[in-house]
């Protein structure tokens, strides 16, 4: 069953991991796979709930502030608790230290949507239940989550029931783990609960961020699939429960569908009318009925973004895995984005970073293009706020896209490694361009692109300087965190260069199309004619470090001016080093945290000669620590890139595992989103060999020697093609759209219907390529 994952052994201690890993969301709402009884003892779970950008505020606290520091932290809130029933079996409260552990079975299945598990419990008293649980967060209607609970007697015995609501309800910390929040929050406050026969209603409000959030619950409990059980109603001030209570005789089951939907006053002006209007128009759907639909959804996402891997089965299974779990990430409007967590738990706290961009939009870009649209429309809507955070830093005009955000504001304190991160703009403006460049999105480029670009271009002209033949930007931190404050920064230059050139290719172009728009976008903008022609310039006389001696691109002017860290004689259980050594000692040190450099080979299909970016990528990989989890993808792919599969191989082992096998010992915290998205890029554009060069569809794949088959499909302008590569052979066909041109191997064809290409080693050569 490769669409499905399943754990069979119970083992409490990994429960908080399971708790993410059979998670259910939509991009709209997410709730951990808890246990509907409740704990095990002595097991600390995060119990939770989440909606997508539905945050408080909090003050940041600055021992010694500065100027510009900012003040206010936001943070995603564990919201209200729908999933917890309650079970007495003969008076006797399930304790779930005391299930069998032989018969405990939990799967995700990723064709039909959801999440189950089945377990057997044996009382004290001997009496034994057969537990089975399904749910479902529905990717049709988004603020739906459904519940599916069943209680089967194997003995005679009375069950009884309680459906809980809970308002009370508060965030996960760790003061350990800077990744997680470290200080107990709890800012939602519950302001009524209702009960009316089988619906309850539960209204909050945040302490601080002014939103609102109405949860509303349907109940219906059944005898065996029959006779409708009457269900009796309670609350307190916050919280409900409805309760019921059954003699079952052996074989006989008792069975409790919740239907909850979640509505917050981001979306909806009344979000307690919207609740009650959603729930009425379900209310005769059953939790098969939803789960059809759900299954529906899905034949239609796999259809375009499924992978075949013939010869890995394992591979094959974690990947869909991921894939799967970025759908459930992706968000359907505007108002938020993907969370470093996606919806599965706290860490980072719910913010949004350039992860999204350059991870995770490829795999929506090419296999679902409004997915993407939409993740590019959260940037456009919190270009306002970039603008106030360039002033904040001190740029007269211009948008200073920040380092982790919510709402679109600054919530990093520590500006070494967050807000220097000026190339959160380039890759926001590298995401557009790529958008641009397999859509032909021309009025999202005109209404919402152009504005973007050109407000980033402008905060380039400000933060660099031209120098002699140079343009050089100073005082920056690229993607590797363990280097900060460094003047040219490599990934930096070359991304701030692409900014440049599209901005001005953009303005060139709305100049001969859209003169009209131009004028009233310059007006609205305060935009000087003179500008575009500086931006292009500034491009062409980009600072991109180049150490002839060695012939490689050091990561910034001083890198090569520092010692090599001592990894010999540093144990495995310093790393990751961020929590061991101080940020001042590994600046000092080449050590790398992730990817850098070679990234920007990858996404820019640099155009330094194939000597020069072998001789870097073997300077990087032996002094990069992979305590990201955005490195080991990016390493798979540029070593496939150059030709050597067994080494890219062994890099995608890490990066397609990276959460079912927990290997970061932190998924406990939420899904690793960019790893995610990471992996279909090591797959599709490092084994399969795709990624567009000056607008065309280019195929150089290189498979490993386990796989005897990769077959994936790719969506660009309109035309949706599928492509199997074998060790000797590539196949292509179009399965919808026009005809289109595509290069594979480095020649060109046009790619009508049908294209069979034979192939060997002696056939693979990179193409052409410019950061045009």
């Amino acid at each position: 069953m490769i669409f499905t994952i399943e754990r069979s052994d119970f083992a409490p201690h990994t429960l908080p991991l399971e708790e993410t890993l059979f998670h259910c969301a939509n991009g709209y709402l997410g709730v951990r796979s808890n246990f509907e009884e409740g704990q095990p003892e002595g097991i600390r779970g995060i119990r939770g709930t989440y909606i997508n950008a539905f945050h408080d505020t909090h003050p940041i606290h600055h021992p010694e502030k500065l100027y510009g520091f900012p003040e206010v932290g936001e943070k995603i809130l564990n919201v209200t608790d729908v999933q917890t029933i309650s079970v007495v079996v003969d008076g006797e409260p399930v304790n779930l230290n005391t299930l069998n552990t032989g018969s405990y079975n939990r799967v995700l299945d990723m064709k039909r949507g959801y999440s189950g598990r089945t377990a057997l419990w044996t009382g004290e008293t001997g009496k034994r239940i057969r537990i089975a649980a399904r749910r479902l967060a529905s990717f049709t209607t988004p603020e739906l989550f459904a519940l599916e609970y069943s209680v089967e007697a194997l003995d005679p015995l009375t069950v009884r029931l309680g459906a809980e609501v809970r308002g009370a309800v508060s965030n996960f910390f760790d003061p350990t783990d800077p990744r997680v929040s470290g200080s107990a929050f709890s800012p939602l406050v519950v302001e009524s609960v209702d009960v009316t026969g089988s619906r309850i209603l539960v209204s909050s409000r945040t302490g601080e961020s002014a939103l609102r959030l109405a949860v509303g619950v349907d109940h219906q409990c059944t005898h065996s699939g029959k006779a409708d059980i009457a269900l009796t109603g309670e609350n307190t001030r916050d919280s409900a429960v409805l309760s019921c209570e059954v003699r079952l005789q052996p074989g006989e089951k008792i069975t409790i569908v919740k239907k909850a939907v979640f509505c917050d006053s981001l979306r909806y002006e009344n979000p307690e009318i919207a609740v009650h209007s959603l729930l009425d128009a379900r209310l005769t759907e059953n939790f098969e009925s939803i789960l059809a639909t759900q299954e529906t959804y899905l034949a239609s996402f796999w259809d375009t973004a499924a992978i075949t891997i013939e010869g890995d089965d394992d591979s094959l299974r974690g990947l869909l895995f991921n894939l799967y779990h970025l759908l459930q990430s992706a968000p359907r409007d505007q108002y938020s984005h993907i969370p470093a967590k996606g919806l599965s738990g706290e860490g980072y706290e719910g913010h949004y970073f350039w992860d999204t961009e350059i991870y995770m939009l490829p795999f929506f870009l090419y296999t679902n293009p409004e997915l993407a649209k939409n993740l590019l429309e959260y940037r456009y809507t919190t270009l306002p706020e970039a603008r106030d955070h360039a002033r904040e830093l001190g740029h007269s005009r211009g948008a200073a896209y920040p380092w982790r955000t919510i709402t679109g504001r600054e919530c990093s304190p520590y500006y070494p490694s967050g807000s220097a991160q000026y190339h959160i703009n380039a890759d926001i403006a590298w995401a557009l361009w790529r958008y641009h460049e397999a859509t032909g999105d021309e009025e999202f480029l005109f209404t919402r692109s152009a504005e973007i670009l050109f407000e980033t271009a402008r905060i380039w002209m400000e933060t660099g300087t031209f120098s002699g033949d140079n343009f050089r930007i100073n005082t920056v931190t690229g993607p590797d965190e363990y280097t900060c404050l460094v003047n040219n920064n490599y990934y930096t230059n070359a991304m701030a260069q692409q900014n440049l050139r599209f901005a001005y290719q953009v303005h060139t172009l709305m100049q001969n199309r859209k003169p009209d728009a131009l004028n009233e976008l310059s007006k609205k903008i305060a935009l000087s004619p003179d500008e575009p022609e500086t931006w292009n310039l500034a491009a062409e006389k980009m600072l991109l470090p180049y150490d002839p001696e060695h012939d490689i691109n050091p990561q910034d002017d001083s890198f090569l001016l520092k010692p090599v860290w001592d990894f010999a004689n540093t144990p495995d259980s310093n790393y990751p080093l961020l929590l061991h050594y101080h940020p001042m000692t590994l600046s000092r040190f080449q050590v790398c945290k992730q990817a850098d450099t070679i990234l920007a080979y990858i996404l820019l299909d640099s155009a330094e000669k194939e000597s020069t970016i072998r001789n870097s990528y073997s300077l990087y990989e032996k002094i990069t620590t992979h305590d990201s989890s955005l490195s080991y993808a990016a390493f798979s792919l540029m070593a496939a890139r150059l030709g050597e599969a067994e080494k890219a191989y062994r890099y995608f082992n890490r990066t397609v595992s990276l959460d079912l096998d927990d290997i970061q010992k932190n998924t406990r915290d939420g899904i690793h989103a960019a790893n995610m998205g990471g992996t279909w890029l090591a797959t599709v554009q490092g084994f399969g060999g795709f990624r567009p060069i000056n607008g065309v569809p280019a195929f150089t794949p290189c498979l490993p020697a386990a796989w005897q088959s990769l077959a994936y499909r790719v969506q660009f302008r309109n035309t949706v093609i599928a492509v199997l590569v074998r060790h000797d052979e590539i196949l292509f066909e179009i399965v919808s759209g026009p005809a289109l041109d595509i290069m594979v191997n480095g020649n060109g064809y046009h790619l009508k219907k049908h294209l069979h290409i034979h192939q060997g080693k002696e056939d693979r050569h990179e193409p052409s390529s410019s950061t045009v």
